[in-house]
């Protein structure tokens, strides 16, 4: 691989360069982490409504989300009809200064999930559906900023439909804090989701779990980092 190679592959902005069909030819990694939450046809569309008129590049400010990547603008290159490129020029992320590790300790997740399944199951005629990784150990986490910001996450839902709960572990991802990394457990809500969600709340209490949330389409994703020793 060539220096310029390296550079692109490396970069801490997505990157990639799209045939005239929109099939991906080539991307770096942290495209690849980007298509995890957006997909193809939507970057694709992206890069030709802000590309030059005429051949050339082109950069645009303006504010994007996708999942839990947020980004000021992008530049938009061509030079035939055959290929085009686009670069996301990504935000700072959200770095936790102050891990919150006071008064942590170790849980079973699942019985934390349940508890604010049943919690809030009260009065609604719809339920909750679940559909969670088996493997997850205890973790260390405050039980009661979970289940309260798992309450305030399913009071965003309107109860015409069950709302669906689903937990994973982040494939290739990582969070740093207290010069350690730790693994990613994803938490996604999905249903009838109020507009007037009031996601900077969300975001206040996820913070306590050293985490953040996203809104995306229809759920909302809770992430933070899996800590276990």
């Amino acid at each position: 691989m060539e220096f310029l190679e390296k550079w692109i592959e490396y970069d801490y902005n997505p990157w990639i360069l799209f045939d005239s069909n929109g099939r991906v030819k080539t991307l770096n990694q942290e495209a690849q982490f980007l298509l995890a939450e957006a997909t193809v046809k939507e970057i694709f569309d992206l890069a030709v409504a802000y590309a030059n008129i005429s051949y050339g590049f082109k950069t645009t400010m303006l504010d994007l989300n996708y999942g839990r990547y947020e980004f000021f603008g992008i530049m938009v290159g061509y030079e035939d009809n055959d290929t085009i490129a686009i670069r996301l020029y990504q935000k700072p992320p959200e770095r936790i200064s102050n891990p919150q590790i006071e008064n942590m300790s170790f849980h079973n997740i699942y019985t934390l999930i349940d508890l604010a399944v049943s919690t809030n199951s009260i009065g609604r005629r719809n339920g909750f559906t679940t559909s969670l990784d088996p493997t997850f150990p205890e973790m260390k986490i405050h039980p009661e900023e979970f289940v309260k910001l798992m309450t305030e996450i399913f009071l965003c839902f309107r109860d015409t439909e069950p709302v669906e709960i689903c937990m994973t572990l982040k494939t290739g991802e990582t969070l740093k804090f207290e010069k350690r990394r730790y693994p990613i457990f994803q938490i996604a809500v999905r249903g009838d989701l109020e507009e007037s969600c009031n996601l900077s709340q969300l975001s206040a209490l996820a913070k306590k779990l050293n985490g953040y949330v996203a809104r995306k389409e229809k759920r909302i994703l809770l992430e933070a980092p899996l800590i276990s020793a």
